[in-house]
């Protein structure tokens, strides 16, 4: 059966290439084949049923797709706001993956509330607000996050994360996309937005992406960001810059440090960091803020490049696996039980982490009330069972506390 000629719609074949941005090439190089297959699938529609198998593979997508008598919708590109050395860059395989999975996802949720009377998804609360100026963004999200010195200062990572699910946003990160290319991204939608944030970047960066992201959120902005430039040369971009800054450090603090001459040199690297300790913030948003408020001007900047662009364009986090010789032990079954369990968990803490608590817990929902197998859920989460097992294992730990 695998060598079967079968007939599919060659529309879809073309779609699935195209739709996350692989050429012929690649896809051929990822097959092992010549691109002039390729090329015949798609002006034929006619395939064996591995080379299927391995395109959806390849493609994510799924099989059965491509037997769809209707014709595939292409969507509108995504508005990508990044740059790279001031030029636009492509949207890579995995940010069209990354998009498209964030998009399944949200899709699951508005299924289940579909299957559930109980169960109703949360509608995004600042969909009606109308904001015309960036003050306006910065006056409503600190009235709406009741921000506070306080909680400026003290607060974490998963806590404003916490605060954006209660809103209505689902709140992803994802890991396999260097920061350099995607720091965040917004879907726009009245219900259920998403925020997408890049876990490889350091606490208090993805903070500060998380809060970018929220104001394209409150303009109505979807897009691509990475904000990797000085000198940015798109106005939402600024903008949204400028609202999580202000939100995070507002200028009348600087404004204040600095009339009680308490900042002084602005390129001083103790002070910079002693400042992204006291407002829980990267290196990158306190120079980005002495840039913008023109503490340091486009002279300084030239001179002093090397040392404030290591905060501005911090490396992303390198998973660094070092081969480590391990002499062969023995050890008990009770041993090797406990080490998978420890194993388990850990896959599916950072399972939580990638998809939010408020996308986890409606899955967990939908289990208990029969919607969903744990089958449904170890599928859409790519995870097994056993792991989708230590996950609500966690959660039910959270919720006891």
């Amino acid at each position: 059966m695998s060598t079967d000629i079968i007939q599919t719609n060659k529309n879809w074949l073309v779609w699935a290439r195209k739709s996350v941005n692989y050429d012929e090439e690649t896809v051929a190089q990822k097959m092992n084949i010549n691109k002039e297959k390729i090329r015949d699938w798609e002006r034929t529609g006619k395939i064996t049923y591995s080379q299927l198998i391995k395109l959806s593979e390849i493609c994510q997508v799924a099989p059965h797709m491509f037997f769809s008598k209707a014709d595939p919708v292409y969507e509108k590109p995504i508005v990508d706001f990044r740059t790279l050395e001031n030029k636009k860059i492509e949207i890579s395989p995995d940010i069209n993956f990354e998009l498209r999975n964030a998009k399944n996802k949200r899709e699951t949720l508005l299924d289940i509330e579909d299957e559930s009377e109980d169960f109703h998804v949360k509608e995004f609360k600042l969909k009606d607000y109308s904001c015309t100026s960036s003050d306006d963004v910065v006056n409503i999200l600190n009235n709406v996050l009741e921000m506070s010195k306080a909680k400026r200062n003290q607060r974490k990572l998963n806590y404003w994360i916490s605060k954006m699910e209660d809103l209505g946003i689902l709140v992803f990160q994802f890991y396999g996309i260097p920061p350099k290319d995607l720091r965040g991204y917004v879907l726009y939608y009245d219900k259920l937005p998403i925020i997408g944030i890049n876990h490889r970047e350091t606490e208090n960066g993805r903070k500060f992406t998380l809060f970018h992201e929220l104001a394209h959120l409150l303009l109505k902005k979807e897009g691509l960001s990475n904000f990797e430039s000085y000198n940015l040369n798109n106005d939402i971009e600024v903008q949204c810059n400028y609202i999580a800054g202000e939100v995070l450090v507002p200028n009348k603090d600087i404004d204040y440090r600095v009339k009680n001459g308490e900042i002084k040199d602005f390129t001083n690297s103790n002070l910079i960091k002693k400042l992204a300790n006291y407002y829980k913030v990267s290196g990158e948003v306190i120079v980005r803020k002495f840039l913008m408020g023109d503490y340091i001007n486009s002279k300084d900047y030239e001179i002093y490049k090397n040392d404030l662009n290591k905060y501005l364009f911090p490396t992303s986090k390198k998973n660094s696996k070092k081969s480590i010789k391990k002499q062969k032990e023995d050890i008990t079954v009770e041993e090797k039980e406990k080490r998978k369990k420890e194993t388990n968990r850990r896959i599916a803490q950072k399972t939580i982490t990638e998809n939010g608590d408020y996308y986890i817990s409606s899955l967990i929902y939908a289990y208990y009330n029969d919607i969903l197998t744990l089958l449904d859920i170890a599928r859409n989460l790519d995870v097994s069972i056993d792991i989708v097992k230590s996950i609500i294992q966690i959660m039910d730990e959270k919720w006891r506390d």
